[in-house]
Protein backbone atom coordinates (compact mmCIF):
# COMPACT_ATOMS: atom_id res chain seq x y z
CA UNK A 1 0.00 0.00 0.00
CA UNK A 2 2.70 2.69 0.88
CA UNK A 3 4.60 1.61 -2.71
CA UNK A 4 1.08 2.29 -4.32
CA UNK A 5 0.88 5.24 -2.70
CA UNK A 6 3.92 6.70 -3.57
CA UNK A 7 3.26 5.78 -7.24
CA UNK A 8 0.01 7.73 -7.10
CA UNK A 9 1.52 10.64 -5.18
CA UNK A 10 4.07 11.21 -8.13
CA UNK A 11 2.15 10.62 -11.06
CA UNK A 12 -1.71 10.67 -10.71
CA UNK A 13 -1.91 13.64 -7.52
CA UNK A 14 0.44 16.19 -9.89
CA UNK A 15 -1.88 15.81 -12.75
CA UNK A 16 -5.07 15.89 -10.96
CA UNK A 17 -3.62 18.99 -8.54
CA UNK A 18 -2.76 20.96 -12.16
CA UNK A 19 -6.02 20.40 -13.30
CA UNK A 20 -8.41 21.21 -10.21
CA UNK A 21 -6.20 23.91 -8.31
CA UNK A 22 -4.50 25.88 -11.20
CA UNK A 23 -7.83 27.80 -11.27
CA UNK A 24 -7.99 30.99 -8.79
CA UNK A 25 -4.57 30.40 -7.66
CA UNK A 26 -3.96 34.55 -8.62
CA UNK A 27 -6.68 35.29 -6.60
CA UNK A 28 -5.67 33.54 -3.88
CA UNK A 29 -1.89 34.84 -4.16
CA UNK A 30 -3.51 38.54 -3.50
CA UNK A 31 -5.35 38.02 -0.66
CA UNK A 32 -3.65 38.93 2.35
CA UNK A 33 -1.94 36.05 4.32
CA UNK A 34 -3.42 35.10 7.66
CA UNK A 35 -1.65 33.21 10.38
CA UNK A 36 -3.33 30.65 12.42
CA UNK A 37 -3.61 30.98 16.36
CA UNK A 38 -1.81 27.60 16.57
CA UNK A 39 0.99 28.98 14.51
CA UNK A 40 1.60 31.79 16.62
CA UNK A 41 1.22 29.79 19.30
CA UNK A 42 3.64 27.37 18.17
CA UNK A 43 5.98 29.99 17.25
CA UNK A 44 6.28 30.76 20.60
CA UNK A 45 6.83 27.51 21.84
CA UNK A 46 9.89 26.57 19.62
CA UNK A 47 11.39 29.78 20.25
CA UNK A 48 11.39 28.66 23.87
CA UNK A 49 12.64 25.35 23.30
CA UNK A 50 15.83 26.55 21.27
CA UNK A 51 16.65 28.72 24.21
CA UNK A 52 16.57 26.15 26.47
CA UNK A 53 17.58 23.40 24.22
CA UNK A 54 18.96 21.02 27.51
CA UNK A 55 16.25 21.79 29.83
CA UNK A 56 13.54 20.25 27.30
CA UNK A 57 15.59 17.48 26.82
CA UNK A 58 15.83 16.88 30.25
CA UNK A 59 11.97 17.03 30.27
CA UNK A 60 11.25 14.52 27.33
CA UNK A 61 13.80 12.05 29.29
CA UNK A 62 11.61 12.59 32.27
CA UNK A 63 8.32 11.66 30.92
CA UNK A 64 9.86 8.98 28.93
CA UNK A 65 10.97 7.21 32.31
CA UNK A 66 7.98 8.28 34.27
CA UNK A 67 5.65 6.41 31.51
CA UNK A 68 8.07 3.45 31.31
CA UNK A 69 7.52 3.26 35.16
CA UNK A 70 3.77 3.21 35.15
CA UNK A 71 4.41 0.62 32.45
CA UNK A 72 6.31 -1.71 33.68
CA UNK A 73 4.56 -1.64 36.97
CA UNK A 74 0.92 -1.88 35.90
CA UNK A 75 0.96 -3.15 32.17
CA UNK A 76 0.87 -6.61 31.60
CA UNK A 77 2.91 -8.26 28.88
CA UNK A 78 3.75 -11.43 26.86
CA UNK A 79 0.09 -13.00 26.15
CA UNK A 80 -0.14 -14.94 23.15
CA UNK A 81 -1.99 -13.78 19.72
CA UNK A 82 -5.47 -13.05 21.13
CA UNK A 83 -7.13 -15.26 23.70
CA UNK A 84 -7.76 -19.07 22.19
CA UNK A 85 -10.54 -19.01 23.87
CA UNK A 86 -12.31 -15.94 23.18
CA UNK A 87 -13.17 -12.93 25.54
CA UNK A 88 -16.56 -14.44 26.66
CA UNK A 89 -16.84 -15.30 30.50
CA UNK A 90 -17.83 -18.79 31.02
CA UNK A 91 -17.06 -22.02 32.85
CA UNK A 92 -15.50 -25.01 32.29
CA UNK A 93 -16.57 -28.23 33.85
CA UNK A 94 -14.51 -31.28 33.05
CA UNK A 95 -15.06 -34.80 34.87
CA UNK A 96 -12.59 -37.72 34.21
CA UNK A 97 -13.63 -41.19 35.14
CA UNK A 98 -10.75 -44.12 34.72
CA UNK A 99 -10.73 -46.45 32.02
CA UNK A 100 -13.76 -49.02 31.87
CA UNK A 101 -16.76 -46.94 33.41
CA UNK A 102 -20.01 -46.83 31.59
CA UNK A 103 -21.19 -44.25 29.91
CA UNK A 104 -24.20 -44.59 32.03
CA UNK A 105 -21.92 -43.90 35.05
CA UNK A 106 -20.38 -40.63 33.44
CA UNK A 107 -24.26 -39.35 32.69
CA UNK A 108 -24.97 -39.55 36.10
CA UNK A 109 -22.26 -37.28 37.34
CA UNK A 110 -22.82 -35.03 34.28
CA UNK A 111 -26.31 -34.63 35.45
CA UNK A 112 -26.33 -33.98 38.88
CA UNK A 113 -24.08 -31.11 37.72
CA UNK A 114 -26.96 -30.16 35.22
CA UNK A 115 -29.62 -30.05 38.52
CA UNK A 116 -27.18 -27.73 40.36
CA UNK A 117 -27.00 -25.08 36.92
CA UNK A 118 -30.49 -25.17 36.53
CA UNK A 119 -31.18 -23.82 40.25
CA UNK A 120 -28.71 -20.77 39.99
CA UNK A 121 -30.60 -17.97 38.13
CA UNK A 122 -27.66 -16.38 37.11
CA UNK A 123 -26.76 -18.97 34.78
CA UNK A 124 -27.95 -17.92 31.19
CA UNK A 125 -26.74 -21.19 29.52
CA UNK A 126 -25.32 -24.72 29.72
CA UNK A 127 -24.17 -26.99 27.10
CA UNK A 128 -23.20 -30.51 28.28
CA UNK A 129 -20.91 -33.19 26.23
CA UNK A 130 -21.26 -37.19 27.76
CA UNK A 131 -18.58 -39.48 26.57
CA UNK A 132 -17.78 -43.01 28.17
CA UNK A 133 -15.28 -41.95 30.84
CA UNK A 134 -15.24 -38.11 30.21
CA UNK A 135 -17.76 -35.07 30.35
CA UNK A 136 -17.39 -31.07 29.57
CA UNK A 137 -20.24 -28.51 30.88
CA UNK A 138 -19.89 -25.33 29.42
CA UNK A 139 -21.72 -22.56 31.37
CA UNK A 140 -21.93 -18.86 30.27
CA UNK A 141 -23.48 -16.21 31.50
CA UNK A 142 -25.75 -12.92 30.32
CA UNK A 143 -23.50 -9.66 29.04
CA UNK A 144 -24.51 -7.75 32.31
CA UNK A 145 -22.54 -9.95 34.37
CA UNK A 146 -19.74 -11.60 32.25
CA UNK A 147 -17.16 -8.53 33.84
CA UNK A 148 -18.51 -8.94 37.46
CA UNK A 149 -17.87 -11.31 40.39
CA UNK A 150 -20.90 -13.13 39.96
CA UNK A 151 -19.36 -15.99 37.89
CA UNK A 152 -16.29 -16.26 40.32
CA UNK A 153 -18.52 -17.14 43.05
CA UNK A 154 -20.20 -19.26 41.35
CA UNK A 155 -17.19 -21.07 40.03
CA UNK A 156 -16.25 -21.72 43.78
CA UNK A 157 -19.83 -23.67 44.28
CA UNK A 158 -19.25 -26.40 41.13
CA UNK A 159 -15.70 -26.64 42.81
CA UNK A 160 -17.37 -27.87 46.03
CA UNK A 161 -19.72 -29.59 44.58
CA UNK A 162 -16.94 -31.87 42.96
CA UNK A 163 -15.42 -32.58 46.32
CA UNK A 164 -18.25 -34.99 46.74
CA UNK A 165 -17.48 -37.45 44.32
CA UNK A 166 -15.16 -40.48 44.73
CA UNK A 167 -13.36 -42.30 41.70
CA UNK A 168 -13.77 -39.22 39.62
CA UNK A 169 -11.62 -36.39 38.71
CA UNK A 170 -13.43 -33.06 38.56
CA UNK A 171 -12.09 -29.68 37.25
CA UNK A 172 -13.88 -26.37 37.12
CA UNK A 173 -11.58 -23.69 34.95
CA UNK A 174 -13.07 -19.86 34.51
CA UNK A 175 -12.43 -17.98 31.26
CA UNK A 176 -13.05 -14.88 30.48
CA UNK A 177 -12.70 -11.44 32.19
CA UNK A 178 -14.29 -12.09 35.38
CA UNK A 179 -11.38 -15.09 36.18
CA UNK A 180 -7.73 -14.38 37.13
CA UNK A 181 -6.74 -11.03 36.03
CA UNK A 182 -8.14 -10.46 32.12
CA UNK A 183 -9.52 -13.61 31.41
CA UNK A 184 -6.40 -16.51 31.44
CA UNK A 185 -7.32 -19.63 32.68
CA UNK A 186 -6.12 -21.84 35.32
CA UNK A 187 -3.70 -23.54 35.98
CA UNK A 188 -2.22 -20.30 34.71
CA UNK A 189 0.99 -20.43 35.87
CA UNK A 190 3.52 -23.63 36.43
CA UNK A 191 7.03 -24.14 37.00
CA UNK A 192 9.53 -27.05 35.15
CA UNK A 193 11.91 -28.56 37.83
CA UNK A 194 15.05 -30.45 35.94
CA UNK A 195 17.52 -33.25 37.34
CA UNK A 196 19.06 -36.17 36.92
CA UNK A 197 17.63 -37.53 40.05
CA UNK A 198 13.53 -38.65 39.66
CA UNK A 199 12.97 -38.61 43.97
CA UNK A 200 15.01 -35.62 44.24
CA UNK A 201 13.41 -33.89 41.77
CA UNK A 202 10.12 -35.07 43.61
CA UNK A 203 11.61 -33.09 46.65
CA UNK A 204 12.23 -29.67 45.32
CA UNK A 205 8.88 -30.03 43.29
CA UNK A 206 6.93 -30.40 46.80
CA UNK A 207 9.47 -27.87 48.40
CA UNK A 208 7.85 -25.59 45.77
CA UNK A 209 4.32 -26.34 46.28
CA UNK A 210 4.40 -25.90 50.06
CA UNK A 211 6.62 -22.38 49.23
CA UNK A 212 3.53 -21.89 46.94
CA UNK A 213 0.86 -22.48 49.09
CA UNK A 214 1.60 -19.92 51.54
CA UNK A 215 0.24 -17.02 49.06
CA UNK A 216 -3.44 -16.03 49.77
CA UNK A 217 -4.15 -15.84 45.83
CA UNK A 218 -2.18 -19.31 45.16
CA UNK A 219 -5.01 -21.64 44.23
CA UNK A 220 -5.12 -25.99 43.50
CA UNK A 221 -0.69 -26.41 43.51
CA UNK A 222 -0.35 -29.52 41.19
CA UNK A 223 2.89 -30.99 41.67
CA UNK A 224 2.72 -33.34 38.75
CA UNK A 225 1.26 -31.38 36.00
CA UNK A 226 1.01 -32.46 32.38
CA UNK A 227 2.57 -30.76 29.76
CA UNK A 228 -0.65 -30.52 27.82
CA UNK A 229 -4.11 -28.72 28.22
CA UNK A 230 -6.79 -31.02 29.51
CA UNK A 231 -4.40 -33.85 30.40
CA UNK A 232 -3.51 -35.29 33.45
CA UNK A 233 -0.38 -37.03 34.20
CA UNK A 234 -1.55 -38.24 37.88
CA UNK A 235 -1.67 -41.49 38.75
CA UNK A 236 -1.78 -42.65 42.62
CA UNK A 237 0.38 -45.34 44.60
CA UNK A 238 0.63 -46.42 48.24
CA UNK A 239 3.24 -45.72 50.34
CA UNK A 240 4.40 -48.02 53.33
CA UNK A 241 6.34 -46.02 55.82
CA UNK A 242 7.77 -48.42 58.79
CA UNK A 243 8.64 -47.16 62.23
CA UNK A 244 11.97 -49.40 62.84
CA UNK A 245 11.64 -48.13 66.54
CA UNK A 246 8.71 -50.33 66.72
CA UNK A 247 10.25 -52.95 64.93
CA UNK A 248 12.85 -53.31 67.19
CA UNK A 249 10.47 -53.89 69.89
CA UNK A 250 9.34 -57.30 68.10
CA UNK A 251 12.83 -58.25 66.89
CA UNK A 252 11.47 -57.45 63.14
CA UNK A 253 13.30 -55.89 60.67
CA UNK A 254 12.28 -53.69 57.50
CA UNK A 255 13.40 -56.60 55.14
CA UNK A 256 10.73 -58.99 56.69
CA UNK A 257 8.17 -56.48 56.67
CA UNK A 258 9.08 -56.05 52.61
CA UNK A 259 9.06 -59.79 51.94
CA UNK A 260 5.71 -60.06 53.68
CA UNK A 261 3.65 -57.72 52.18
CA UNK A 262 5.39 -58.18 48.79
CA UNK A 263 4.22 -61.99 48.66
CA UNK A 264 0.75 -60.55 50.21
CA UNK A 265 0.33 -57.74 47.36
CA UNK A 266 1.52 -60.04 44.48
CA UNK A 267 -0.26 -63.12 46.49
CA UNK A 268 3.05 -65.42 45.40
CA UNK A 269 3.69 -67.91 47.98
CA UNK A 270 6.63 -70.23 45.47
CA UNK A 271 8.01 -69.39 42.31
CA UNK A 272 10.18 -72.52 41.10
CA UNK A 273 10.89 -75.39 38.30
CA UNK A 274 8.87 -78.33 37.43
CA UNK A 275 10.17 -80.73 34.65
CA UNK A 276 7.01 -81.67 32.49
CA UNK A 277 8.31 -84.05 29.21
CA UNK A 278 11.72 -83.44 29.55
CA UNK A 279 11.05 -79.83 29.75
CA UNK A 280 11.84 -77.19 32.23
CA UNK A 281 9.06 -75.13 33.16
CA UNK A 282 8.90 -72.24 35.46
CA UNK A 283 5.28 -71.83 37.57
CA UNK A 284 4.49 -70.06 40.81
CA UNK A 285 1.75 -70.42 42.73
CA UNK A 286 -0.27 -67.59 44.23
CA UNK A 287 -3.23 -66.94 46.41
CA UNK A 288 -6.47 -66.46 44.87
CA UNK A 289 -7.88 -63.14 44.85
CA UNK A 290 -4.85 -61.56 44.67
CA UNK A 291 -5.47 -59.38 42.06
CA UNK A 292 -8.11 -57.59 44.16
CA UNK A 293 -6.36 -55.74 46.93
CA UNK A 294 -7.94 -54.92 50.26
CA UNK A 295 -6.35 -51.84 51.91
CA UNK A 296 -8.15 -52.85 55.36
CA UNK A 297 -7.04 -56.79 54.72
CA UNK A 298 -3.46 -55.17 53.85
CA UNK A 299 -3.55 -53.13 57.32
CA UNK A 300 -4.76 -56.08 59.33
CA UNK A 301 -1.78 -58.57 57.80
CA UNK A 302 0.23 -60.79 60.68
CA UNK A 303 3.88 -60.63 60.13
CA UNK A 304 5.46 -63.48 61.94
CA UNK A 305 8.01 -62.34 64.41
CA UNK A 306 10.84 -64.64 65.44
CA UNK A 307 8.98 -64.80 69.53
CA UNK A 308 6.45 -66.77 67.95
CA UNK A 309 4.06 -64.37 68.02
CA UNK A 310 2.17 -62.34 65.05
CA UNK A 311 2.76 -58.79 64.70
CA UNK A 312 -0.48 -56.69 62.57
CA UNK A 313 1.18 -54.71 59.46
CA UNK A 314 -0.78 -51.37 60.95
CA UNK A 315 1.31 -51.53 64.35
CA UNK A 316 4.69 -51.33 62.81
CA UNK A 317 4.20 -49.17 59.60
CA UNK A 318 1.45 -46.93 57.89
CA UNK A 319 -0.20 -46.96 54.45
CA UNK A 320 -0.48 -43.98 52.91
CA UNK A 321 -1.68 -42.66 49.19
CA UNK A 322 0.22 -39.86 47.59
CA UNK A 323 -0.43 -39.35 43.62
CA UNK A 324 2.86 -39.46 41.21
CA UNK A 325 3.36 -39.43 37.43
CA UNK A 326 1.86 -41.87 35.62
CA UNK A 327 4.66 -41.65 33.15
CA UNK A 328 8.39 -40.49 33.28
CA UNK A 329 9.70 -37.95 31.38
CA UNK A 330 12.81 -36.21 30.30
CA UNK A 331 14.46 -33.65 28.88
CA UNK A 332 17.80 -33.52 27.65
CA UNK A 333 18.70 -36.98 29.94
CA UNK A 334 16.77 -35.17 32.70
CA UNK A 335 14.20 -36.16 34.64
CA UNK A 336 11.04 -33.21 34.51
CA UNK A 337 8.30 -32.12 36.87
CA UNK A 338 6.23 -29.70 36.21
CA UNK A 339 4.15 -27.92 39.21
CA UNK A 340 1.76 -25.96 38.09
CA UNK A 341 -1.14 -23.10 39.84
CA UNK A 342 -3.67 -20.83 39.69
CA UNK A 343 -3.25 -17.85 40.49
CA UNK A 344 -6.14 -14.88 41.20
CA UNK A 345 -5.19 -11.78 41.19
CA UNK A 346 -3.57 -9.01 38.72
CA UNK A 347 -1.08 -10.53 35.90
CA UNK A 348 1.32 -8.09 36.96
CA UNK A 349 1.64 -9.12 40.56
CA UNK A 350 1.36 -12.85 39.54
CA UNK A 351 4.35 -12.51 37.63
CA UNK A 352 5.91 -10.94 40.68
CA UNK A 353 5.08 -13.99 42.90
CA UNK A 354 6.51 -16.36 40.06
CA UNK A 355 9.76 -15.20 39.54
CA UNK A 356 10.17 -14.23 43.42
CA UNK A 357 8.88 -18.15 44.37
CA UNK A 358 11.51 -19.20 41.67
CA UNK A 359 14.33 -16.82 42.95
CA UNK A 360 13.74 -17.72 46.46
CA UNK A 361 14.39 -21.57 45.60
CA UNK A 362 17.76 -23.17 46.11
CA UNK A 363 18.42 -26.00 44.52
CA UNK A 364 21.05 -28.60 44.45
CA UNK A 365 24.45 -28.59 41.64
CA UNK A 366 22.88 -29.77 38.47
CA UNK A 367 19.07 -29.09 39.38
CA UNK A 368 17.57 -26.31 37.46
CA UNK A 369 14.26 -24.73 37.66
CA UNK A 370 12.57 -22.90 34.72
CA UNK A 371 9.80 -20.70 35.21
CA UNK A 372 6.99 -21.56 32.35
CA UNK A 373 4.06 -18.60 31.83
CA UNK A 374 1.18 -20.38 30.52
CA UNK A 375 -0.27 -18.60 26.95
CA UNK A 376 2.82 -16.55 26.87
CA UNK A 377 5.89 -15.98 25.53
CA UNK A 378 9.28 -18.09 25.42
CA UNK A 379 12.62 -16.25 25.94
CA UNK A 380 13.49 -17.12 22.19
CA UNK A 381 10.33 -15.20 20.77
CA UNK A 382 10.78 -12.64 23.06
CA UNK A 383 14.32 -12.12 21.43
CA UNK A 384 13.25 -12.58 18.06
CA UNK A 385 10.59 -9.87 17.90
CA UNK A 386 13.26 -7.29 19.53
CA UNK A 387 15.72 -8.58 16.64
CA UNK A 388 13.22 -7.60 13.73
CA UNK A 389 12.72 -4.18 15.90
CA UNK A 390 16.54 -3.53 16.35
CA UNK A 391 16.79 -4.21 12.43
CA UNK A 392 13.91 -2.04 11.45
CA UNK A 393 15.88 0.64 13.20
CA UNK A 394 19.33 0.08 12.12
CA UNK A 395 17.43 0.25 8.03
CA UNK A 396 16.05 3.40 9.29
CA UNK A 397 19.42 4.89 10.46
CA UNK A 398 21.23 3.93 7.57
CA UNK A 399 18.24 5.53 4.86
CA UNK A 400 18.20 8.74 6.29
CA UNK A 401 22.03 8.60 7.02
CA UNK A 402 22.52 8.41 2.85
CA UNK A 403 19.72 10.74 2.70
CA UNK A 404 21.05 13.69 5.15
CA UNK A 405 24.67 12.67 4.28
CA UNK A 406 25.37 13.00 8.08
CA UNK A 407 26.09 10.37 11.01
CA UNK A 408 24.10 12.90 13.34
CA UNK A 409 21.24 13.80 11.88
CA UNK A 410 19.75 10.31 11.74
CA UNK A 411 20.03 9.96 15.07
CA UNK A 412 17.29 13.11 15.64
CA UNK A 413 15.44 10.65 13.29
CA UNK A 414 15.77 8.21 15.34
CA UNK A 415 14.93 9.49 18.64
CA UNK A 416 11.48 9.67 17.12
CA UNK A 417 11.22 6.26 18.43
CA UNK A 418 11.20 6.70 22.14
CA UNK A 419 9.38 9.86 21.78
CA UNK A 420 6.78 7.96 20.32
CA UNK A 421 7.05 5.27 23.35
CA UNK A 422 5.93 7.78 25.85
CA UNK A 423 2.42 7.57 24.32
CA UNK A 424 2.66 3.93 23.92
CA UNK A 425 3.08 3.17 27.65
CA UNK A 426 0.41 5.98 28.47
CA UNK A 427 -2.31 4.55 25.95
CA UNK A 428 -1.70 1.03 27.83
CA UNK A 429 -1.78 1.73 31.52
CA UNK A 430 -4.59 4.09 30.75
CA UNK A 431 -6.73 1.74 29.24
CA UNK A 432 -5.59 -1.23 31.29
CA UNK A 433 -4.78 -3.43 27.67
CA UNK A 434 -2.17 -6.21 27.90
CA UNK A 435 0.81 -5.40 25.75
CA UNK A 436 0.16 -8.63 23.43
CA UNK A 437 2.62 -10.08 20.89
CA UNK A 438 0.27 -7.52 18.59
CA UNK A 439 1.00 -4.24 20.38
CA UNK A 440 5.13 -4.92 19.62
CA UNK A 441 3.82 -5.61 15.93
CA UNK A 442 2.17 -2.10 16.33
CA UNK A 443 5.51 -1.07 17.93
CA UNK A 444 7.58 -2.12 14.83
CA UNK A 445 4.99 -0.59 12.38
CA UNK A 446 4.87 3.04 14.28
CA UNK A 447 8.80 2.94 13.85
CA UNK A 448 8.73 2.89 10.78
CA UNK A 449 5.99 5.99 10.93
CA UNK A 450 6.96 8.34 13.38
CA UNK A 451 10.12 9.17 11.66
CA UNK A 452 8.67 10.31 8.85
CA UNK A 453 7.86 13.55 10.21
CA UNK A 454 11.08 14.30 11.71
CA UNK A 455 12.61 13.31 8.11
CA UNK A 456 10.25 15.66 6.78
CA UNK A 457 11.46 18.16 9.51
CA UNK A 458 14.74 17.86 8.76
CA UNK A 459 15.10 18.03 5.48
CA UNK A 460 12.96 21.41 4.93
CA UNK A 461 15.64 22.85 7.71
CA UNK A 462 18.68 21.39 5.76
CA UNK A 463 17.48 22.92 2.55
CA UNK A 464 16.69 26.06 4.08
CA UNK A 465 20.03 26.40 5.58
CA UNK A 466 22.24 25.03 2.09
CA UNK A 467 19.38 27.35 -0.15
CA UNK A 468 18.00 30.13 1.99
CA UNK A 469 21.53 30.65 3.61
CA UNK A 470 19.71 31.10 6.61
CA UNK A 471 22.07 30.78 10.32
CA UNK A 472 21.04 27.62 12.67
CA UNK A 473 18.63 28.62 14.88
CA UNK A 474 16.79 31.16 12.26
CA UNK A 475 16.36 28.34 9.83
CA UNK A 476 15.26 25.08 12.64
CA UNK A 477 12.47 28.09 13.60
CA UNK A 478 11.60 28.83 10.13
CA UNK A 479 11.49 25.28 8.87
CA UNK A 480 9.24 24.27 11.82
CA UNK A 481 6.90 26.76 11.54
CA UNK A 482 6.63 25.93 7.44
CA UNK A 483 6.25 22.32 8.27
CA UNK A 484 3.77 22.50 11.17
CA UNK A 485 0.46 22.46 9.11
CA UNK A 486 0.89 19.55 6.85
CA UNK A 487 2.79 16.94 9.86
CA UNK A 488 0.07 17.66 11.78
CA UNK A 489 -2.44 17.07 9.12
CA UNK A 490 -0.89 13.40 7.90
CA UNK A 491 -0.78 12.73 11.52
CA UNK A 492 -4.10 13.69 12.47
CA UNK A 493 -5.26 11.76 9.45
CA UNK A 494 -3.31 8.51 10.41
CA UNK A 495 -4.51 8.77 13.89
CA UNK A 496 -8.43 9.02 12.71
CA UNK A 497 -8.19 6.33 10.38
CA UNK A 498 -6.88 3.69 13.06
CA UNK A 499 -9.76 4.89 15.86
CA UNK A 500 -12.09 2.66 14.23
CA UNK A 501 -10.23 -0.47 15.24
CA UNK A 502 -10.47 0.50 19.18
CA UNK A 503 -13.74 2.01 19.28
CA UNK A 504 -15.93 -0.49 18.71
CA UNK A 505 -14.38 -3.28 19.72
CA UNK A 506 -15.34 -3.34 23.49
CA UNK A 507 -13.18 -4.52 26.37
CA UNK A 508 -9.74 -3.39 25.73
CA UNK A 509 -8.69 -6.89 25.43
CA UNK A 510 -11.36 -7.98 23.62
CA UNK A 511 -9.76 -8.93 20.03
CA UNK A 512 -6.16 -8.97 18.72
CA UNK A 513 -6.43 -5.32 16.88
CA UNK A 514 -6.94 -3.35 19.99
CA UNK A 515 -3.38 -3.79 21.18
CA UNK A 516 -2.02 -3.00 17.25
CA UNK A 517 -4.49 -0.11 17.11
CA UNK A 518 -3.57 1.34 20.82
CA UNK A 519 0.68 0.88 19.83
CA UNK A 520 -0.05 2.98 16.81
CA UNK A 521 -2.52 5.51 18.34
CA UNK A 522 -0.33 6.17 21.07
CA UNK A 523 3.10 6.19 19.45
CA UNK A 524 1.79 8.39 16.35
CA UNK A 525 0.21 11.36 19.20
CA UNK A 526 3.05 11.94 21.40
CA UNK A 527 5.48 11.71 18.23
CA UNK A 528 3.53 14.01 16.61
CA UNK A 529 3.29 16.63 19.68
CA UNK A 530 7.18 15.89 20.17
CA UNK A 531 9.15 15.93 17.32
CA UNK A 532 7.13 19.45 16.66
CA UNK A 533 8.95 20.75 20.47
CA UNK A 534 11.74 18.55 20.75
CA UNK A 535 13.26 17.41 17.56
CA UNK A 536 14.43 21.25 16.67
CA UNK A 537 16.01 21.83 20.19
CA UNK A 538 17.69 17.86 19.54
CA UNK A 539 19.04 19.35 16.18
CA UNK A 540 20.30 22.86 17.55
CA UNK A 541 22.17 20.31 19.86
CA UNK A 542 23.76 18.19 17.43
CA UNK A 543 24.47 21.04 14.93
CA UNK A 544 25.37 24.18 16.96
CA UNK A 545 29.40 22.68 17.39
CA UNK A 546 29.72 21.77 14.01
CA UNK A 547 27.84 25.37 12.82
CA UNK A 548 30.51 26.99 14.99
CA UNK A 549 33.30 25.17 13.64
CA UNK A 550 32.14 26.09 9.97
CA UNK A 551 31.28 29.54 11.01
CA UNK A 552 35.49 29.81 12.53
CA UNK A 553 36.65 28.53 9.10
CA UNK A 554 34.77 31.32 7.00
CA UNK A 555 35.92 33.90 9.07
CA UNK A 556 39.43 32.54 9.08
CA UNK A 557 39.13 33.03 5.12
CA UNK A 558 38.07 36.35 4.79
CA UNK A 559 40.59 37.28 7.00
CA UNK A 560 43.10 35.58 5.21
CA UNK A 561 41.54 37.08 1.95
CA UNK A 562 41.51 40.40 3.82
CA UNK A 563 45.22 40.38 4.04
CA UNK A 564 46.34 39.30 0.95
CA UNK A 565 46.26 35.41 0.99
CA UNK A 566 43.46 33.77 -1.10
CA UNK A 567 42.56 30.53 0.52
CA UNK A 568 43.65 27.44 -2.00
CA UNK A 569 40.83 25.68 -3.83
CA UNK A 570 41.04 23.22 -6.70
CA UNK A 571 40.34 25.72 -8.98
CA UNK A 572 43.58 27.64 -8.06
Amino acid sequence: SLLASLFVAFTFIPALASRILGKGEGARSRAAPHTPFYVRFYAGLVGLTLRHPWVTLALALAGLGGSYHLFDKYVSRGVLWGRWWGTDTYISIQISLPRGEELERTDELARYFEARLLAMPEVERFETRVRPQAASIRVTFPDSLETTAVPLVIKEQLVAFGYGFGGADVHVYGFGPSFYGSGSSPPNYSIQVLGYNYETVRQIAEGLARSLRRFSRIRDVDTNASDRWFQRDKATELVLRVDRRRLALHDLSARDVALRVNAAVQGQTRRAQLRLAGEEVRFAVKLEGHRRLDLLELQNLLIPAPTGEAVRLADVATLEERQVLSRILREDQQYQRRVAYEFRGPPKLGDRVHEAVIGSTSVPPGYNIVGKEEWRWSVEEKRQIYGVLAVSLVLIFMTTAALFESLRQPLCVLLAVPMALIGVFLMFFYTGASFTREAYVGVIMMGGIVVNNAILLIDHVNQLRRGAGLALESAILRGTLERVRPILMTSATTVFGLLPLVLFSGAADANIWNALGYALIGGLTSSTLLVLTVTPALYLLFERRPERRRLTRLRAGHEADGLGVRPLTSGN
